[in-house]
């Protein structure tokens, strides 16, 4: 993919989830129903957490992304175990309620937020992938700068 079309269609993108997320934030036809409330307020979260990633994204592909610090990365990487463990034990208490269930529309809600639970392990493992690729103690930083930044067929 070429670089000017990449970051057209990130912003392209950026703007839909940002829409999304304030059509769904806003909703308020559940007043007084906490779970329908939180459920919309949700899905509104994550469009916005999707534009924030679109902006990193657009900035990675711009050149705009720093090095970590080695301080930082090891807090971070520390944040993130931690986050992991209490992660991993929301999942088995999920997992243990779930066979237990027998009202179907709580199960099915409880099943989204399992798979959520398991996308966020996956994501925060390798986001520690991700700083320990981006930190100061890892190579000089040229190389970073490269190794960190986009590659684009039109790079070549």
């Amino acid at each position: 993919m070429e670089k000017d079309a990449f970051i057209m269609q990130l912003r392209q993108m950026l703007e839909i989830k940002e829409k999304i997320g304030q059509i769904l934030v806003s909703v308020d036809c559940c007043v007084g129903n906490s779970l329908l409330e939180s459920l919309f307020h949700g899905i509104g979260l994550d469009a916005k957490k999707h534009a924030e990633i679109f902006k990193g994204l657009l900035d990675r592909a711009q050149g705009q992304n720093q090095a970590i610090p080695v301080d930082d990365k090891e807090n971070a990487t520390s944040k993130i175990q931690k986050v992991i463990e209490l992660e991993w034990n929301v999942k088995n208490q999920l997992k243990s309620v779930i066979d237990k269930m027998t009202d179907d529309t709580t199960k099915k809600i409880l099943v989204t937020v399992l798979g959520d639970v398991q996308k966020h392990e996956a994501t925060l493992n390798s986001l520690i992938d991700l700083i320990g690729s981006m930190s100061t103690d890892e190579e000089k930083i040229l190389d970073k700068i490269w190794k960190y930044s986009v590659k684009f067929d039109d790079d070549e």
